[in-house]
C-alpha cells in the first residue's frame, strides 16, 4: 500500500493506492492522525486506487470519522463497489461524519458549500 498526503483546495487530502489491510492499516492510521492533529476539520480521503480493504482498514476509517464528527467529517473519493458496499455495511454511509463522493470535482463541491457555511 502507499499512502501520500497532499491537499485538495483547502482540505487535507490522503491518497491511497493497493490493498489496505491489517498489516499495513497503520500507515493510513498515521497519516490520519498527523492530519487530525495538525487541525483539520474536514479530511478527504481518494481511494481510486484502493483495489481491497479489510476490517483493518475500515477501523482506522471509524476513528478518524470519530476524531471529526464533532467538527467536521471525513470524505471518501470513488470506492469501487466493493470497498463502497463494506463501508455501507458497518453503517459509515448513515453517519453525519462521513460523506462518499464519486469524483474530485464533487468533493470540490461539497468543499465549497462547507465553506459557504
Amino acid at each position: 500500500m502507499q499512502v501520500d498526503s497532499t491537499r485538495l483546495l483547502d482540505a487535507p487530502l490522503i491518497e491511497v493506492a493497493g490493498e489496505i489491510d491489517h498489516g499495513n492499516a497503520s500507515l493510513l492510521t498515521a497519516a490520519f492522525e498527523s492530519t487530525i492533529d495538525e487541525g483539520a476539520d474536514i479530511v478527504l480521503l481518494d481511494l481510486s486506487d484502493v483495489t481491497y480493504l479489510d476490517s483493518g482498514g475500515i477501523s482506522a476509517i471509524l476513528a478518524a470519522v470519530r476524531h471529526l464528527r464533532d467538527r467536521g467529517w471525513l470524505g471518501a473519493i470513488n470506492p469501487n463497489a466493493n470497498v463502497r458496499r463494506l463501508l455501507e455495511i458497518v453503517g459509515l454511509s448513515v453517519d453525519n461524519g462521513f460523506r462518499v463522493f464519486a469524483d474530485r470535482t464533487e468533493a470540490e463541491k461539497a468543499l465549497g458549500e462547507s465553506s459557504e457555511s
